[in-house]
């Protein structure tokens, strides 16, 4: 049960649901399923006396950031402005634990992978249609849409703040169009999600050796790649160009001719479709143009939060106190943070916890590539996007991509050769398991 509820999770990802609680207190889906699963995978485990728990870096490193950030509430100016802060994470970070247990089992990781595919996929239909959406009825009319539809997948309250901060439009050439973000507050935060699956997806495909595991996939890839084309993030573009180019590079070291003629096909094709659009390429060589007006406010938000951490370099000024410290008047849930996850955990949490995050992610990557598979490099490669993208923006507080990164993380701690959504097999444990602990 526990194991089709997790899928169910992955599954339900795009579609994300908000319950309005009261005035300011929205809470989605995701921070419901997630500690109900959890509550039910710590049940068994303590009735069964098998409370399993990976003893590796990876574990120790979520439960330092965790600590760190709890530790800031009382170091820094408000404890109570954080709290809602740590009750977010404290929501989700409990789905690596469980994915972590599940995936043990090559069986479930098989299904767990083509669970992330879909989810991707259909997180990139959703985007698409939703960028074509106004050359059938109107740039106006569908902006009403979403707007009216913000308080049912965002919350009452979350979805006014985002709808007077909107990101949801772009202007390119003097042509203003809607950019593709799904169910998601923004495209910055689709973005991340798509590229997370779409490199799990890519791992998935060149690991298959059906003709009609590869057919679904591929097409799944350029889906989520358009997709991700469209929501016009250009940390996303940046993203997506590093991970595209550390899989080609990791891929040709390993493979024969016949591999490395298709990873150059594959990145010639990705390098047209970005190129030859103009408007995408415009999108992408405006990322370095200092002047232009986000540019110039993002270099605006880094100087800010670098300032910050500069005066609260240990603790920093505690979680959930970034806004205010930037503007006293700031509201609960502002829209004020530092466009850099990095900058964002360091100017609240200190610098030690913005060096456990990223360590976090830089293990993850090595133990990854170290290990070999074309599955692990994929997950490796996801999260070479996901770090060059946090240099740009944050994820942090997406309930959809922190979830999806903490269950991949998770996945990469596998040994994922041979990989089957049936899972025949029994799973190969992959060495960092070896100290894996049993409780009770």
């Amino acid at each position: 049960m526990i194991e089709y509820l997790f899928l169910g999770l992955i599954l339900s990802l795009p579609f994300q649901f908000a319950l309005n609680l009261g005035d300011n207190a929205d809470l989605v889906i995701t921070r419901i399923l997630i500690p109900v699963i959890f509550l039910l995978w710590l049940v068994k485990g303590l009735a069964r006396k098998k409370l399993w728990i990976p003893n590796i870096a990876q574990m120790w490193l979520i439960v330092a950031f965790l600590f760190l950030s709890f530790l800031s509430l009382y170091l820094g100016r408000d404890a109570s402005a954080g709290f809602r802060k740590l009750l977010y994470f404290l929501t989700i970070f409990p789905i690596f634990f469980v994915a972590a247990d599940i995936q043990r089992a090559q069986k479930w990781r098989g299904k767990a992978l083509a669970a992330i595919v879909i989810s991707g996929t259909l997180a990139a239909v959703i985007g698409l249609s939703q960028f074509l959406l106004p050359f059938f009825i109107g740039l106006g009319k569908a902006v009403k849409i979403w707007e009216n539809a913000a308080p049912y997948f965002l919350g009452n309250s979350f979805g006014k703040v985002v709808a007077a901060n909107s990101s949801w439009l772009v202007n390119i050439g003097g042509k203003t169009q809607m950019r593709a973000f799904g169910f998601f507050p923004d495209p910055h935060n689709f973005a991340f999600f798509t590229s997370l699956c779409l490199f799990s997806g890519l791992g998935y495909l060149f690991s298959r050796k059906k003709t009609a595991s590869k057919i679904w996939i591929g097409a799944a890839s350029v889906l989520m790649i358009s997709a991700i084309g469209l929501s016009f993030s250009r940390g996303a573009y940046l993203g997506l160009l590093a991970g595209m180019i550390f899989f080609a590079l990791i891929f040709i070291k390993r493979s024969g001719v016949l591999g490395k003629a298709l990873v150059a096909a594959g990145v010639t094709v990705v390098l047209i479709f970005i190129f030859n659009s103009n408007v995408i390429s415009q999108r992408l060589v405006s990322s370095f143009n200092l002047k232009e007006g986000s540019n110039a406010e993002r270099y605006k938000n880094w100087v800010q939060a670098t300032e910050i951490i500069r005066d609260h370099p240990l603790s920093g000024v505690g979680l959930g106190n970034y806004a205010r410290a930037i503007n006293p008047t700031a509201a609960d849930r502002s829209s004020i943070y530092a466009h850099n996850l990095f900058l964002d955990i360091a100017a609240e949490t200190g610098i030690l916890n913005s060096v456990i995050f990223a360590l976090l992610l830089l293990v993850a990557i090595w133990k990854n590539v170290k290990s070999g598979g074309m599955i692990r490099l994929g997950i490796a490669s996801g999260l070479v996007a996901f770090f060059v993208h946090s240099i740009f923006d944050t994820a942090l507080y997406s309930p959809q991509a922190l979830t999806l990164l903490l269950i991949i993380i998770a996945l990469g701690i596998y040994d994922n050769s041979n990989i089957s959504a049936k899972g025949e097999s029994q799973p190969k444990a992959d060495q960092p398991l070896a100290g894996a602990q049993k409780y009770g």
